[in-house]
């Protein structure tokens, strides 16, 4: 299936639409060989430009799909990226499709009590869903071994790890092609609104690009200094680009 990538700030934004998202996740699992589903969002890109590390492992990925900020900072720099897919929409959208055709899931990340309240609340919305094994996300270098091992036993189609960035892509760098996942996805804190602790955002509220002001009035201790950082950022490296597309040679360092 032909995907439209653009350079996005150095970074690669797949644009298609929803159904074509989760029929890329299909197709991964059917070729059956280790795959990185990124979500591109304003504080990843960030990230990357501090981490070199994390840039390498994002600009690998078989997909990567935008968050609603990538859209519109797309659209102001004329690159026709107009579909919002974002991590917790696309796994939402995944696990229907996923209990439907039998795919074995596996959950990595979060909190202890986090995780298993969501594994209760999945199992009792999706009955059929094939849940092979789950763990927390906070490891100390000695449990790794041995969670990598039960997943490699388990033989999952699809990962998910959401420890947040950049812990979830230094241990998807590190394990993908040990483990063999056929998709390997980060999702960030979306395990906590899968189990119903945090509200995902409204889609008027995502209309307005404003999912960022959302998640922060939910999480102000942990996230104010995140945004706040990373939103001036964000804004001044979409514009200045915008000044180099408008004007060569000028604005842009």
């Amino acid at each position: 299936m032909p995907v439209h990538r653009v350079d996005f700030l150095g970074c690669p934004v797949d644009n298609l639409p929803m159904e074509e998202a989760v029929a890329r996740l299909e197709d991964f699992i059917r070729e059956g060989k280790p795959r990185h589903v990124a979500v591109i969002n304003a504080n990843k890109l960030w990230i990357m430009e501090k981490d070199p590390k994390v840039a390498e492992v994002v600009r690998e990925a078989s997909l990567c799909v935008p968050e609603k900020a990538i859209t519109i900072g797309s659209r102001m720099l004329g690159l026709g990226v107009d579909n919002h897919i974002g991590g917790i929409m696309l796994l939402k959208a995944f696990l229907p499709r996923a209990e439907e055709r039998g795919y074995r899931l596996y959950f990595l990340g979060a909190k202890p009590a986090v995780l298993e309240i969501m594994i209760r609340v999945l199992r009792q919305i999706y009955p059929r869903l094939q849940i092979v094994g789950s763990h927390h996300g906070y490891l100390r270098s000695e449990n790794n071994g041995p969670v990598a091992e039960e997943i490699l036993r388990l033989s999952p189609d699809v990962l998910f790890v959401a420890m947040g960035t950049p812990k979830q892509e230094y241990w998807i760098a590190k394990h993908l092609r040990q483990l063999g996942v056929p998709v390997c996805m980060g999702v960030g804190g979306s395990f906590d609104v899968l189990a119903g602790l945090k509200k995902d955002a409204p889609e008027w509220v995502r209309a307005l690009a404003m999912e960022w002001f959302y998640r922060l009035m939910q999480d102000p201790r942990n996230l104010w200094r995140r945004y706040l950082v990373t939103i001036p950022w964000f804004v001044g490296k979409v514009l200045r680009a915008r000044s180099q597309k408008l004007f060569p040679g000028h604005g842009y360092h």
